[in-house]
Protein backbone atom coordinates (compact mmCIF):
# COMPACT_ATOMS: atom_id res chain seq x y z
CA UNK A 1 0.00 0.00 0.00
CA UNK A 2 2.64 2.42 0.66
CA UNK A 3 3.84 1.69 -2.73
CA UNK A 4 1.08 2.78 -4.51
CA UNK A 5 0.74 5.78 -2.26
CA UNK A 6 4.20 7.12 -3.47
CA UNK A 7 2.92 6.24 -6.85
CA UNK A 8 0.00 8.30 -6.63
CA UNK A 9 1.29 11.19 -5.24
CA UNK A 10 4.01 11.33 -8.03
CA UNK A 11 1.09 11.29 -10.17
CA UNK A 12 -0.23 13.88 -8.29
CA UNK A 13 2.62 15.84 -8.66
CA UNK A 14 2.98 15.87 -12.48
CA UNK A 15 -0.72 16.17 -13.00
CA UNK A 16 -0.41 19.31 -11.00
CA UNK A 17 0.72 21.56 -13.95
CA UNK A 18 -1.42 20.27 -16.67
CA UNK A 19 -4.62 21.55 -17.73
CA UNK A 20 -7.47 20.48 -15.39
CA UNK A 21 -9.95 17.83 -16.68
CA UNK A 22 -13.75 19.50 -16.49
CA UNK A 23 -16.18 17.88 -14.52
CA UNK A 24 -19.75 18.11 -16.14
CA UNK A 25 -22.37 19.70 -14.38
CA UNK A 26 -25.39 17.58 -14.49
CA UNK A 27 -28.55 17.45 -16.94
CA UNK A 28 -31.10 16.57 -14.68
CA UNK A 29 -31.83 14.73 -11.36
CA UNK A 30 -29.50 12.08 -9.87
CA UNK A 31 -31.42 9.72 -8.00
CA UNK A 32 -28.86 8.45 -5.44
CA UNK A 33 -29.34 4.54 -5.19
CA UNK A 34 -25.86 3.29 -5.71
CA UNK A 35 -26.76 1.94 -9.57
CA UNK A 36 -25.32 4.67 -11.71
CA UNK A 37 -28.13 4.60 -14.22
CA UNK A 38 -29.24 7.77 -15.32
CA UNK A 39 -27.77 9.09 -18.58
CA UNK A 40 -25.24 12.06 -17.37
CA UNK A 41 -23.22 8.64 -15.70
CA UNK A 42 -23.01 7.35 -19.09
CA UNK A 43 -23.07 9.82 -21.78
CA UNK A 44 -21.51 13.30 -19.82
CA UNK A 45 -19.49 11.94 -16.52
CA UNK A 46 -15.63 12.43 -15.97
CA UNK A 47 -14.54 8.53 -15.92
CA UNK A 48 -11.84 7.37 -15.64
CA UNK A 49 -10.57 3.90 -14.89
CA UNK A 50 -8.02 2.97 -12.19
CA UNK A 51 -4.41 1.65 -13.36
CA UNK A 52 -2.41 -0.70 -11.68
CA UNK A 53 0.86 0.38 -10.31
CA UNK A 54 2.83 -1.54 -13.17
CA UNK A 55 0.90 0.69 -15.57
CA UNK A 56 -1.94 -0.95 -17.07
CA UNK A 57 -5.75 -1.38 -16.05
CA UNK A 58 -5.85 -2.00 -12.14
CA UNK A 59 -7.22 -6.02 -11.77
CA UNK A 60 -9.98 -6.33 -10.62
CA UNK A 61 -11.45 -3.23 -12.69
CA UNK A 62 -12.58 0.01 -10.69
CA UNK A 63 -13.54 3.21 -11.97
CA UNK A 64 -14.66 6.34 -10.35
CA UNK A 65 -16.59 8.96 -12.47
CA UNK A 66 -17.44 12.37 -11.46
CA UNK A 67 -20.61 15.09 -11.94
CA UNK A 68 -21.53 18.10 -10.12
CA UNK A 69 -24.75 20.24 -9.64
CA UNK A 70 -24.67 24.04 -7.74
CA UNK A 71 -24.23 22.25 -4.46
CA UNK A 72 -22.62 18.81 -4.57
CA UNK A 73 -19.84 16.94 -6.51
CA UNK A 74 -21.14 13.34 -7.39
CA UNK A 75 -18.65 10.68 -7.15
CA UNK A 76 -19.43 6.98 -8.78
CA UNK A 77 -17.13 4.11 -7.76
CA UNK A 78 -17.53 0.58 -9.52
CA UNK A 79 -15.75 -2.42 -7.86
CA UNK A 80 -15.53 -5.57 -9.65
CA UNK A 81 -15.33 -8.23 -6.89
CA UNK A 82 -15.72 -11.61 -6.35
CA UNK A 83 -15.73 -11.35 -2.41
CA UNK A 84 -16.80 -8.55 -1.14
CA UNK A 85 -15.43 -7.78 2.39
CA UNK A 86 -16.75 -5.60 4.93
CA UNK A 87 -13.59 -4.08 5.18
CA UNK A 88 -12.78 -3.03 1.79
CA UNK A 89 -13.11 0.72 0.59
CA UNK A 90 -12.32 3.19 -1.87
CA UNK A 91 -10.11 6.01 -0.89
CA UNK A 92 -10.95 9.41 -2.31
CA UNK A 93 -8.72 12.45 -2.16
CA UNK A 94 -10.12 16.04 -3.32
CA UNK A 95 -7.89 18.73 -2.65
CA UNK A 96 -7.14 18.80 1.57
CA UNK A 97 -10.51 16.33 1.45
CA UNK A 98 -9.57 12.53 2.00
CA UNK A 99 -12.44 10.17 3.05
CA UNK A 100 -12.95 5.92 2.79
CA UNK A 101 -15.67 5.30 0.47
CA UNK A 102 -16.19 1.15 2.02
CA UNK A 103 -18.46 -1.47 0.21
CA UNK A 104 -21.16 -1.02 3.38
CA UNK A 105 -22.07 2.58 2.40
CA UNK A 106 -20.47 3.91 5.00
CA UNK A 107 -18.12 7.50 4.49
CA UNK A 108 -15.30 8.21 7.33
CA UNK A 109 -14.67 10.08 8.42
CA UNK A 110 -18.34 11.53 8.09
CA UNK A 111 -18.40 14.52 6.08
CA UNK A 112 -20.91 16.99 6.85
CA UNK A 113 -23.89 16.94 4.26
CA UNK A 114 -22.60 13.80 2.29
CA UNK A 115 -24.71 11.26 0.61
CA UNK A 116 -24.50 7.74 -0.05
CA UNK A 117 -25.71 4.92 -1.29
CA UNK A 118 -24.36 1.57 -1.86
CA UNK A 119 -25.90 -1.48 -4.40
CA UNK A 120 -23.84 -4.86 -3.96
CA UNK A 121 -24.18 -7.56 -6.73
CA UNK A 122 -23.36 -9.95 -4.15
CA UNK A 123 -22.87 -11.25 -0.22
CA UNK A 124 -20.55 -9.14 1.99
CA UNK A 125 -18.64 -11.48 4.21
CA UNK A 126 -19.54 -15.00 2.47
CA UNK A 127 -16.58 -16.51 0.73
CA UNK A 128 -18.55 -19.46 0.10
CA UNK A 129 -20.30 -17.85 -2.90
CA UNK A 130 -19.17 -15.64 -5.86
CA UNK A 131 -19.51 -11.83 -5.96
CA UNK A 132 -19.63 -9.46 -8.42
CA UNK A 133 -19.62 -5.95 -7.72
CA UNK A 134 -20.46 -3.11 -6.19
CA UNK A 135 -21.06 0.32 -6.55
CA UNK A 136 -20.85 3.42 -4.56
CA UNK A 137 -22.89 6.81 -5.34
CA UNK A 138 -21.94 9.74 -2.88
CA UNK A 139 -22.74 13.74 -2.77
CA UNK A 140 -20.13 15.22 -0.97
CA UNK A 141 -21.25 18.87 -0.70
CA UNK A 142 -19.02 21.68 -3.30
CA UNK A 143 -18.03 23.11 0.03
CA UNK A 144 -16.06 20.47 1.36
CA UNK A 145 -14.13 19.98 -1.50
CA UNK A 146 -12.50 23.20 -2.34
CA UNK A 147 -13.63 22.75 -6.56
CA UNK A 148 -15.97 25.77 -5.88
CA UNK A 149 -12.44 27.88 -5.11
CA UNK A 150 -10.94 26.21 -8.39
CA UNK A 151 -8.93 23.26 -9.49
CA UNK A 152 -8.25 20.42 -7.37
CA UNK A 153 -5.99 17.30 -7.56
CA UNK A 154 -8.32 14.37 -7.14
CA UNK A 155 -7.17 10.74 -6.57
CA UNK A 156 -8.97 7.75 -6.38
CA UNK A 157 -7.17 4.28 -4.75
CA UNK A 158 -8.76 1.13 -4.25
CA UNK A 159 -6.73 -2.57 -3.09
CA UNK A 160 -8.85 -5.59 -3.09
CA UNK A 161 -7.71 -9.21 -1.86
CA UNK A 162 -9.90 -11.33 -4.39
CA UNK A 163 -9.78 -15.64 -3.04
CA UNK A 164 -6.61 -16.42 -4.43
CA UNK A 165 -5.22 -14.06 -1.18
CA UNK A 166 -3.03 -11.67 -3.52
CA UNK A 167 -3.74 -7.64 -2.61
CA UNK A 168 -4.14 -5.63 -5.99
CA UNK A 169 -4.23 -2.28 -6.32
CA UNK A 170 -5.34 0.65 -8.65
CA UNK A 171 -5.43 4.20 -8.38
CA UNK A 172 -6.27 7.37 -10.92
CA UNK A 173 -5.20 11.07 -9.87
CA UNK A 174 -6.06 14.00 -12.14
CA UNK A 175 -6.66 17.89 -11.41
CA UNK A 176 -10.17 18.54 -12.14
CA UNK A 177 -12.49 21.70 -11.90
CA UNK A 178 -15.77 22.42 -12.43
CA UNK A 179 -17.53 22.99 -15.71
Amino acid sequence: MKHLLAICALVACKSHGAPAQQIPAITGELKLDGELGESDWSTRALRHVLAAPTGGQARPFSEASLLHDKAYLYVGLYAADEDIRTGEYFDVHVGALAFHATSTGAITPAIAGAKASIDRDGTLDDPSNDDEEWVLELAIPLEATGLAGGAQVVTVQRCDTPKDHIERCGSWSGRVALQ
